[in-house]
C-alpha cells in the first residue's frame, strides 16, 4: 500500500456541533469535506437513529450549518447559504427547517445580520449572535479604507473589528423581528438560556479591550438586565445549573497569568455571589491536543440533570469529567484519543473524537465501554500505511519526564538511516497526542522519521508546568533538544546529518529560536511565528495583552525593551545559517505576516537561504481549516523543502 498522500486530505471528513435532540432518540452532528475542487468546504447536517445505529445524511445542499432542535425533536433548525442577499452588500443569513423524516428543507425566517450562533429557547424565539457596527457613520462604515480607534482594531478569522461588537438578539420566528438586547460597548462571548433567563457573558472595551470579562443576566419577558459580575476573572462558556444558579468557567489569572486553569465557579442569579466550587484546579479546561482532522468543534461545557460535563486535557489526550454541585469531580470517559464534540442526555453519553490511527467518527460511551456509531472516514486511510507514533519519555533539566513520540517512516528498513524533522506544537499551551495527524503523516509518507513532544509551556501537566512566563527559549528550548539528543542515542535510524526543525504559532517562534541558536539542523520551516516580541505587541489582535502576560513588561517600563528583545528570535538571526522556509498568511492578524517578514528579510540580509510564501484571504488557522487548496500547496512547499536540504532532490 501506498503512504499516506498530501491529497488525502480532500476525502477526510470533518465532524463537530454533536447535538441530541430532546426525546433522546437522535443525534444529529455537522460534517464538513473539500468540495471537489478544493477551493472550499461542503457542510451537512447528518442524523443517527440511536435505537437502531443508522447514521445518513439529513441535509445536502452543502451550505448547511449552524443548527438546533426545535423544542420536541421532530425538526432542526439550521442556517444555510442555499441563496444569496437579492441587495449587494447586505448582510443576511436564512434560516431553514427540515423534519426528520427528510423531503425538502423550508425557509422560516431571513434575518437581517451575519448569524454567528443560534440557540432555540421556545418554540417560536430564537437566540442569535451577530457583529454589528456601533455607528452610523459613512466614513466609518467605508468599504475601500478603515478607521481606526480602539484596540483591538482587528481579530483573527473575523477581520477588522473596529467599533464593531458582537450583540445578542431575541428573534421571533411568529413575526420575524428581533430585539437587541446588549449595551452598545459590549461584546458577547458566551450565552446560555432558561425560560425566560438569559446569561451572557461579555467583554466591554470603549478603547482598549480589559482581560477580564462581566456576567450579565437578561429577563426575555420584564426586559430587565443586570450585570452580575464585572471585571474580576476571565470568564468562558456560562450554564444554567438551575433556574437560580449558573456555572462558568473562569480564572482571577492572580497566580499563573492569563493561562491559569479555570475553576468551575458558581453564581447566584439573584445575589450575583461567586464561589469556587473547584478552588486551586490545576486542570486544562477543553481539548488542547493538536491535529489538522478537526473543522468546527463544539461548547467544552454542559449541563445535564444539574451536573456539568466537560472535557479536561491530560498528556496527550483529552478526557470527559463531571463536576457535580458540591465540586465533586469524577472522571466520565477515561480513553486515549480525543473528545472533540460531546453531547449528554441522561445516560446517553455521545461525542466526535480521534482514536489512534482513526480519523474522526462518532461514539457512544456506557457501562465502561465505547461504540463506534459512524464510519464516515474508514475509506480514507484504507489503502494507506499509516505510521504509528511510538511514545517514550526524557528527563529534563529540572528532573521533570517529558513525554515524546516517534514515528518511523513510511517503508522503515532496519538498518537504514532516515533525514529527520522536529515537530513543535503552537500554543504554548498546546499538546501532542498520538492521535491522527495528517501533516506527520505526510511527512512520515515522504521518508521521513519525524520527533515531536511536549515541552515545558504544553498544556495537560498543569500550571506550574506549563508556566514559561518570561522563559521563553530557555527551558523549554532545552527540553527540545534534549529530545534529539535522546533520539539520536536511542533510535539508530535516526541521521544526525540529516535533521529538520518546523512549527506554527509558538512552534513557529521556537523554529526560529532555534536557527538562531543552533546549527545542527540543516533546514527549517517557520509558520505563522513570533520574531519580535515588540512588533508583535503593536500589530496583533492579542499582543498587547498576551505579549505583557508572557514577558511581564511591555516596552516602555524600565527593562522591558530589553527583556521582550532579549527574547525575539530576530536578535539573534544573524547568527542563523539554517536555510528556513516561511509561511504566512496575510489576514493572520494573532501572527501578523510582519514577524515572518522580518525574519525572511534578516536571513535574506545576512546570505542565508530563505523562502516566504505568503497565501492571500487566510488567517491563523490556514493549516487546520484554510482553503483546502491552499493547505494541500502548504504541505507542498514544506516537504519539497526539505527534500531539496535534506535529501539533494
Amino acid at each position: 500500500m501506498e503512504p499516506v498522500q498530501i491529497e488525502d486530505l480532500l476525502s477526510y471528513r470533518f465532524l463537530s456541533s454533536v447535538q441530541i435532540d430532546p426525546q433522546g432518540q437522535h443525534v444529529a452532528f455537522r460534517v464538513r469535506q473539500a468540495t471537489k475542487d478544493g477551493h472550499d468546504y461542503r457542510s451537512d447536517i447528518y442524523l443517527i437513529e440511536l435505537d437502531s445505529r443508522r447514521t445518513h445524511r439529513l441535509t445536502t445542499a452543502g451550505t448547511d450549518g449552524p443548527f438546533v432542535w426545535n423544542t420536541d425533536g421532530s425538526a432542526i433548525l439550521f442556517l444555510s447559504k442555499r441563496e444569496e442577499s437579492v441587495e449587494e452588500g447586505v448582510e443576511e443569513s436564512f434560516l431553514y427547517q427540515i423534519t426528520l423524516d427528510g423531503g425538502e428543507a423550508e425557509k422560516v425566517a431571513t434575518i437581517p445580520y451575519h448569524v454567528e450562533a443560534i440557540e432555540l429557547i421556545a418554540d417560536d424565539t430564537l437566540l442569535f449572535t451577530a457583529r454589528i457596527p456601533l455607528t452610523t457613520d459613512e466614513d466609518k462604515n467605508a468599504e475601500d479604507y478603515e478607521i481606526l480607534d480602539e484596540i483591538p482594531f482587528w481579530q483573527n478569522e473575523k477581520g477588522f473589528t473596529n467599533q464593531r461588537r458582537v450583540h445578542l438578539f431575541s428573534f421571533d420566528l411568529a413575526t420575524g423581528t428581533e430585539k437587541d438586547f446588549t449595551e452598545d460597548q459590549l461584546e458577547v462571548q458566551a450565552f446560555d438560556a432558561s425560560g425566560d433567563q438569559v446569561a451572557f457573558i461579555a467583554r466591554r472595551f470603549p478603547g482598549k479591550a480589559p482581560i477580564t470579562d462581566e456576567l450579565w443576566i437578561y429577563n426575555l419577558a420584564t426586559g430587565e438586565s443586570r450585570c452580575l459580575s464585572h471585571d474580576t476573572h476571565a470568564l468562558e462558556e456560562v450554564r444554567f445549573l438551575s433556574d437560580k444558579t449558573l456555572a462558568v468557567l473562569g480564572t482571577d489569572m492572580k497566580r499563573y497569568g492569563l493561562g491559569q486553569s479555570r475553576e468551575v465557579l458558581t453564581v447566584d442569579v439573584e445575589s450575583g455571589e461567586v464561589h469556587s466550587i473547584t478552588p486551586g484546579w490545576d486542570r486544562s479546561v477543553g481539548t488542547s491536543v493538536g491535529s489538522d482532522c478537526r473543522y468546527g468543534n463544539g461548547p467544552i461545557t454542559q449541563v445535564d440533570r444539574g451536573h456539568l460535563y466537560l472535557t479536561i486535557t491530560e498528556g496527550g489526550n483529552s478526557y470527559l469529567d463531571v463536576v457535580e454541585p458540591s465540586g465533586k469531580v469524577e472522571r466520565v470517559v477515561d480513553l486515549p484519543g480525543t473528545i472533540d464534540s460531546f453531547a449528554v442526555h441522561g445516560e446517553t453519553i455521545l461525542y466526535a473524537g480521534l482514536r489512534g490511527d482513526l480519523l474522526q467518527e462518532i461514539y457512544s460511551f456506557g457501562g465502561n465501554a465505547e461504540e463506534r456509531l459512524t464510519d464516515l472516514n474508514s475509506d480514507a486511510c484504507a489503502k494507506r500505511t499509516v505510521s504509528h507514533p511510538e511514545p517514550f519519555f526524557i528527563t529534563s533539566k529540572d528532573g521533570t519526564k517529558i513525554e515524546a513520540w516517534v514515528m518511523k517512516p513510511a517503508g522503515y528498513e532496519e538498518g537504514k538511516r532516515y533525514p529527520t524533522l522536529l515537530e513543535v506544537h503552537g500554543g504554548p499551551r498546546g499538546a501532542y497526542g498520538s492521535v491522527f495527524f495528517h501533516e506527520m503523516q505526510v511527512l512520515a509518507g515522504a521518508g521521513y522519521t519525524v520527533i515531536y513532544c511536549n515541552p515545558h509551556g504544553s498544556s495537560g501537566r498543569g500550571d506550574e508546568f506549563a508556566d514559561v512566563r518570561g522563559k521563553y527559549g530557555t527551558i523549554d528550548y532545552d527540553d527540545l533538544i534534549a529530545v534529539v539528543d535522546h533520539t539520536l542515542d536511542a533510535f539508530p535510524f535516526v541521521d544526525p546529518q540529516r535533521l529538520g526543525v518546523l512549527g506554527g504559532s509558538y512552534g513557529g517562534f521556537m523554529t526560529n529560536w532555534i536557527i538562531g541558536h543552533t546549527d545542527r539542523f540543516r533546514a527549517a520551516c517557520s509558520q505563522r511565528s513570533i520574531a519580535n516580541w515588540i512588533s508583535k505587541f503593536c500589530t496583533t489582535d492579542i499582543g498587547y495583552v498576551f505579549n505583557k502576560d508572557q514577558m511581564g513588561k511591555t516596552p516602555w517600563e524600565e527593562g522591558g525593551s530589553d527583556k521582550l528583545w532579549w527574547h525575539s528570535p530576530l536578535r539573534y538571526a544573524h547568527q542563523a545559517k539554517t536555510p528556513t522556509l516561511f509561511i504566512n498568511s496575510d489576514e493572520d492578524y494573532r501572527c501578523y505576516m510582519a514577524e515572518g517578514l522580518q525574519m525572511f528579510t534578516a536571513l535574506r540580509y545576512h546570505g542565508v537561504e530563505s523562502r516566504l510564501v505568503l497565501f492571500h484571504g487566510e488567517n491563523h488557522n490556514l493549516s487546520r481549516n484554510g482553503k483546502p487548496h491552499h493547505r494541500l500547496r502548504r504541505l507542498s512547499e514544506i516537504v519539497s523543502w526539505f527534500n531539496h536540504y535534506l535529501k539533494g532532490c
